[in-house]
């Protein structure tokens, strides 16, 4: 039988290869059908790099982990905002959130909003099941059919990223058909789909051998595999000049991630999801809550200083990050 530790590495290659390749086919649909810009970098995108948090997650859940699905997905969550720093370091010309359009800030607003409903829910104090989902993560669904639509109509007035989009479609490989986009699609989310799986099963047993707990192991290995195709897609846009698009890509992703916590308790037939997890992925929760507002306050001060080239909001967040993965390996036990 394969080694676990090399089963998880091969999924997560294959999960970088078909996630690289998931985001340049939806970006050759969104271009040659004519989706509007926003929902290129804040919906469009993150509809294809969360595509192994939904398959890793509903895994999950599967097996009876919810705290490896909860894991996966604030711990996706936590790690998607540290790449804000990869942004900052690679764009090197001062701090990113200065640069960056204040659009973000709604994206950025609609999914500290769904991480707070998802925190709320987890306290227990109230549960307040429709059949076996939590009347929480359909709330969580609704802001993100509400945001969705808000971020549509924002769109049509707003030209920030608009300039990113036509960049996209100058590097973007303009022979594709959508037609040929759409099977490169379906290839690699099969891909995905059969890396996910195979990477939830080697996370499982490695939560058992090593004694981490799903908690710490859905939070840190898992939630970096599966978050890996918002890495490639992150700092190619970066490279491309786009750095509205990454920084969108990130706040989108999140946001989406947080939709699959409704998708993950329609599957979890034992009850509503969020009441079976352990109270730890409280300190996740509130941490991804801590690192969006320390960029949502950049964004709107905007100020130039900077230290080592990254701004020091940025230098909060990824302390935050730190703090997250120091925390839950203290607390991470048999959870």
């Amino acid at each position: 039988m394969i080694n676990h530790w090399l089963q998880f590495a091969i999924c997560a290659l294959v999960i970088v290869f078909a996630g690289s390749t998931l985001t340049r086919s939806g970006a050759t649909v969104s271009r040659n059908t004519g989706i509007g810009s926003a929902w290129i970098g804040a919906l469009m995108l993150p509809l294809a790099t969360s595509l192994p948090e939904l398959v890793t997650t509903i895994r999950a859940v599967s097996i009876d982990a919810p705290n490896l699905a909860l894991g996966n997905i604030l711990g996706s969550c936590l790690f998607n905002l540290s790449l804000l720093a990869v942004i900052d370091l690679l764009e090197g010309r001062g701090p990113l959130a200065k640069k960056v359009d204040r659009s973000h800030i709604i994206i950025a607003s609609l999914s500290t909003m769904t991480v707070s409903l998802a925190a709320i829910a987890m306290l227990g104090l109230v549960v307040l099941p429709v059949g076996w989902i939590g009347l929480e993560t359909i709330i969580i669904a609704l802001a993100y059919i509400f945001g969705s639509r808000l971020l549509f109509r924002y769109d049509k007035k707003s030209v920030a990223i608009s300039v990113s989009e036509e960049e996209l479609v100058k590097h973007d490989e303009k022979k594709n058909t959508t037609a040929g986009a759409l099977i490169h699609f379906g290839i690699s989310a099969i891909m995905i789909i059969i890396a996910g799986i195979l990477l939830t099963d080697a996370s499982d047993a490695i939560a058992l051998e090593t004694g981490l707990g799903h908690t710490f192991t859905g939070s840190i290995f898992l939630a970096i595999s599966t978050s890996l195709p918002e890495t490639v897609t992150t700092i190619t846009a970066v490279r491309l000049g786009l750095l509205d698009m990454a920084v969108a890509n990130v706040f989108g992703a999140n946001f989406m991630n947080l939709f699959i916590v409704f998708i993950a308790d329609l599957f979890y037939r034992q009850g509503p999801l969020l009441s079976f997890v352990s109270n730890n992925h409280i300190i996740s929760a509130l941490l991804v809550i801590i690192m969006s507002s320390f960029i949502i306050l950049g964004m709107i001060y905007r100020s130039g200083k900077s230290f080592l080239r990254i701004g020091y909001d940025v230098w909060l967040v990824l302390a935050c990050y730190l703090l997250a993965a120091y925390l839950l390996f203290k607390l991470g036990g048999n959870y």
